[in-house]
């Protein structure tokens, strides 16, 4: 599946921070990018003595198309199937409406 061009005001009904939305995206698209090489790696043994032997090619029926992780992160995006939530900085400083922290 490919992505298709989105209006500003689809993404703004789910947050109405475009920066956010770009956060969560990208975060969600790392998570994909890493769950997808951790299924890889552990699909592979690899022994100390092969380690610098050459490799055989993967055949071309052993490759399968996945969607891309953008195109699956906006998916899941769209279809509200992600959840946030912001976390305090460390030491408890909040920031005020100017962008200065309480605790000044």
């Amino acid at each position: 599946m490919k992505l298709e061009t989105l209006s500003f005001q689809e993404i703004l009904k789910r947050t109405p921070d475009i920066f956010e939305a770009v956060t969560v995206l990208g975060e969600r698209a790392i998570q994909i990018i890493g769950r997808r090489a951790a299924e890889q790696v552990v699909g592979e043994e690899v022994y100390p003595e092969d380690e610098y032997a050459i490799e055989e090619l993967p055949e071309e029926n052993d490759y399968e198309e996945e969607d891309k992780a953008t195109v699956v992160a906006m998916e899941d995006f769209m279809e509200k199937r992600l959840e946030w939530r912001y976390t305090e900085k460390e030491g408890g400083d909040e920031l005020d409406e100017s962008g200065k922290t309480t605790s000044d």
